[in-house]
């Protein structure tokens, strides 16, 4: 197992404001993430707007003047859509417990928080780039696995 935790690869803090429209959103997701966190006015993450969640108010005929980031948002847990404990991680998490979260809650991203407050995101792909590179996995590890 490696010894890297979520913070060695995390992006900065990029988010969307939960009243951030619809216009808005669609500039911000065209970004390289496919979904960002959804933070009130004190930077605490409330919920997360996925490509998917903007596809699916478009499915429902609303039009992008018609939402914002708050009223089509997710928590992350398959049961609902919205909460007030969303899926987060700490900045200290290791790697393969974060891509085990991503895995079991189908998420995308997972919003790193520290005392409360977004300090970065990390994605499928963070994760997937970290575990390729060199070293990663100790040789003994590698082996086992081969």
């Amino acid at each position: 197992m490696s010894c890297r935790v979520a913070k060695d690869i995390m992006y900065p803090r990029v988010s969307l404001y939960a009243k951030e429209k619809g216009e808005e959103l669609v500039k911000k997701l065209m970004s390289p993430y496919p979904a960002l966190p959804v933070v009130n006015e004190n930077d605490e993450v409330i919920g997360i707007v996925s490509e998917y969640d903007i596809l699916n108010a478009l499915k429902e005929g609303r039009t992008i003047h018609e939402f914002s980031a708050e009223s089509i948002m997710s928590c992350g847990h398959a049961e609902h859509g919205v909460c007030s404990t969303p899926v987060t991680v700490t900045p200290n998490i290791a790697i393969e417990d974060v891509a085990d979260l991503m895995y079991n809650r189908n998420v995308t991203i997972l919003p790193v928080v520290a005392d409360k407050k977004l300090v970065g995101i990390v994605t499928r792909k963070s994760i997937i780039n970290a575990m390729a590179e060199r070293g990663f996995w100790p040789e003994h590890e590698f082996q086992k696995r081969v």
